[in-house]
């Protein structure tokens, strides 16, 4: 599966299915998966932090520069 192709001869077990929940759950004596790529996951949070700052940013200075009309009737 790690080639992106389909394996139709390899069946996932009842056991295999146990153990990989036992792990989620932390009920295995084996400790969870480190990740991979955190860079990956560090870039994303970085990426979405500029995101919000610049929407805030964005939002003060749309406020700071929009015309406020008052309508009053006689």
């Amino acid at each position: 599966m790690s080639d992106g192709q389909h394996d139709t001869d390899q069946q996932v077990s009842v056991d295999d299915l146990e153990k990989s929940f036992s792990r989620l759950t932390g009920e295995s004596d084996e400790g969870p998966v480190p990740m991979q790529k955190p860079s990956i996951v560090v870039g994303a949070a970085l990426a979405s932090g500029l995101l919000v700052v610049a929407f805030l940013l964005g939002r003060r200075l749309g406020r700071k520069q929009s015309t406020f009309v008052e309508i009053v009737r006689v």
